[in-house]
């Protein structure tokens, strides 16, 4: 105890009254400082070493500090007479020199020893303690001031991870309201839990900086306070370093903060800045030229930059010069519909229509065609899986037999990349692999079958017109996948809802386009392009995001475009639900779904409880579905009726044009 100072000794007087009773009166008055709680008082096991009656939630549990500070205060020159009042008894701590056991041990000075001793009377009190130690104001003072619960009205301790504290001097750390330790080089200071005894010993203050340094940044990375945000990146954008315990970017990875930090860049930095890496010198001169504004973060190591710039939203130079680049680059030659002739035109219509009649209208959007291309210089098409396009070559055109051949070859790509009808999407839709090897079977043993019903006295099937918008003259219009057959219906009523709101989205929010909106989320595009944009269900990407699986970057998307995120997750989602996380010979058939969708559905019912009415009608028919009661056939979209409800009543709460419209669309 030879470094117990008397204004730590005080603390610990206070905090054990806080913890006993959080409306403890503290004060100094005509040089007595006065501690009084209403607690149940000091029974005769707290005068005892190791004994305490503490819970997790309290600091202590080592029953060492009270009596501590009694001995540290009693020995100090600068404090007087300490007394304390309890239930039952008082007692004045001093600190005499006597010899041990009527001296029958030895002593080294041959004058004994300073002892605790305590001087004990009776009193009447019924509740609580009081202690007065008489002391100079400056140490009261100071001691009082370590407590946030004294000094700031209305203060609760935090919950977990704990609070950043702007205000003040930087670099002070409590527990609980208690400050423990001050770091010099802080940006802010911070208040930690009290149920991490890992972060405290018995005298209050922390113990490991890994355990320091793991609290700070948990604390940072999770808060979404835009006077934070705010101090972290214009320091570092203007240069400034950080400590080890304040080098939290790379620990962001909820949505939520993350979209936070991305408004604070949207708010505070250039709409065309970019940052630079190293050997990027040509790429910042190039940008620079076309009026971008260069952000840095010089006091930062190049992964926390990268890091940070990334939240913020700001892209590398490279990246920023490539994108300026791509959109005055085309690796294809394409032939506008007015240049081919009306031979050309005509054998190209006749033959998109006899694969659309015999296969399906799914088979086929936009057929396009070129006269050079980079992208596939060898072949007389090909399949763009970006955006389920089939490309054919003018040379082509000139013989119907090699266009129905190519069309029937990339239509293969296309089914098996994309699905529809009976066919299940897959990854393995290129050249020389085994799944478009099995898709060309299929679609050569469903020719067979038509041959056969014709030889027999058949017909083909009259496939229904796919929804499109009437084209002007002898301009082709893509089919949108929100008309796609191929994609459930649900999906495709989804995106109509988000494609109509958006405008009113981009009006109130003071985006300038769509690409703004999703950007200002910190969500990835392809978030975005798979509300928008759907897939076939079943749809799934060798590489990167193949569904939008994420609850809360959904709600995030949702909330930004004012539709409510609940239908959003539901209406992208449910279709998967037959298929995600079963082999794919069993798609489709009965059977509870897997915990990781009914998990999903769940917290999506959930948030229809709460949003209530004519929303909550719909969870029964919705958990029946996750399990397993209501089947749910692939190829069948009748089963998805509860959603495309949710979608009618969003709808008819924005007021869109299409909501009747929506309406009848699901009464048929």
């Amino acid at each position: 105890m030879k470094i117990g100072t008397p204004v730590r000794a005080l603390c610990e007087l206070i905090a054990n009254a806080l913890d006993e009773d959080p409306a403890t009166t503290v004060g100094w008055a005509d040089g007595v400082l006065t501690i009084a709680d209403d607690g149940p008082g000091i029974p005769e096991e707290g005068m005892i070493l190791g004994h305490s009656t503490k819970t997790m939630r309290q600091i202590g549990q080592f029953g060492e500090g009270k009596k501590l500070a009694c001995l540290v205060l009693a020995r100090s020159p600068e404090i007087g007479t300490v007394r304390c009042e309890t239930v039952g008894y008082g007692f004045t701590p001093t600190v005499q020199r006597r010899r041990l056991l009527e001296g029958l041990v030895p002593s080294l000075s041959g004058q004994g020893t300073d002892v605790l001793v305590y001087h004990l009377h009776a009193n009447d009190r019924a509740r609580g303690t009081v202690f007065t130690v008489a002391c100079p104001q400056q140490l009261a003072q100071e001691a009082i001031g370590r407590f946030r619960a004294l000094s700031e009205p209305g203060y609760t301790p935090p919950a977990a991870p704990g609070t950043c504290v702007l205000t003040g001097t930087p670099g002070r750390v409590w527990i609980g309201g208690v400050l423990v330790s001050t770091m010099p080089g802080l940006l802010a200071s911070y208040d930690l839990p009290l149920d991490d005894k890992g972060l405290q010993n018995r005298d209050r203050t922390v113990i490991e900086a890994g355990a320091l340094r793991d609290a700070v940044r948990a604390i940072l990375a999770a808060s979404e306070n835009d006077a934070v945000i705010g101090r972290f990146a214009g320091h570092a954008i203007a240069g400034g370093k950080l400590r080890e315990p304040e080098q939290f970017f790379a620990d962001i990875e909820a949505p939520r903060p993350r979209v936070a930090w991305r408004t604070w860049g949207r708010a505070h930095l250039p709409a065309n800045a970019f940052y630079a890496g190293h050997r990027q010198e040509e790429a910042v001169l190039d940008l620079q030229d076309m009026d971008y504004t260069r952000v840095t973060a010089s006091g930062l190591s190049d992964h926390q930059e990268q890091v940070l710039m990334t939240l913020l939203g700001v892209e590398v130079a490279r990246v920023r010069q490539q994108r300026h680049y791509e959109h005055h680059h085309d690796k294809t030659t394409w032939v506008p519909d007015r240049d081919l002739t009306t031979n050309e035109r005509d054998l190209l219509s006749v033959s998109t229509a006899l694969v659309r009649r015999v296969i399906g209208p799914f088979a086929l959007d936009q057929v396009r065609v070129y006269s050079d291309s980079e992208e596939s210089p060898c072949a007389d098409g090909f399949y763009s899986p970006r955006n389920g396009d089939i490309a054919i070559h003018r040379d082509v055109l000139a013989d119907q037999h090699r266009t129905l051949a190519v069309l029937f070859h990339e239509v293969g790509h296309r089914i098996r990349h994309r699905g529809g009808g009976r066919f299940i999407p897959s990854a393995d839709y290129g050249d020389r692999s085994r799944g478009f090897e099995h898709m060309l079977t299929e679609l050569g043993g469903l020719l067979l079958e038509f041959l056969a019903d014709i030889a027999a006295g058949g017909t083909l099937p009259e496939p229904a017109t796919p929804p499109a918008p009437t084209p002007t003259g002898n301009r082709r219009v893509r089919l949108t996948p929100a008309d796609d057959p191929a994609v459930p219906v649900s999906r495709r009523e989804l995106a109509r809802l988000l494609t109509d709101r958006l405008p009113h989205a981009l009006t109130a929010g003071g985006f300038t386009d769509e690409h703004d909106l999703v950007a200002s989320t910190a969500v990835r595009p392809v978030y975005w392009n798979l509300l928008t944009r759907p897939r076939p269900a079943g749809f799934r990407r060798q590489q990167g995001v193949s569904t939008a699986w994420d609850y809360d970057k959904v709600a995030l998307l949702a909330d930004a475009v004012g539709v409510r995120p609940p239908v959003v997750w539901l209406a992208s989602n449910l279709c998967e639900g037959p298929l995600h996380g079963r082999r794919r010979d069993q798609w489709g058939q009965p059977g509870r779904w897997t915990k990781n969708v009914r998990d999903r559905v769940e917290r999506a019912c959930a948030d229809l409880e709460t949003l209530g009415g004519a929303y909550a009608t719909h969870i029964p028919a919705l958990r029946a579905l996750a399990d397993g009661t209501t089947p749910a056939p692939t190829g069948d979209d009748s089963w998805q009726a509860p959603v495309r409800a949710l979608i009618v009543l969003e709808r008819q709460r924005l007021h869109l044009d299409r909501a009747d419209q929506s309406k009848d669309s699901l009464v048929r």
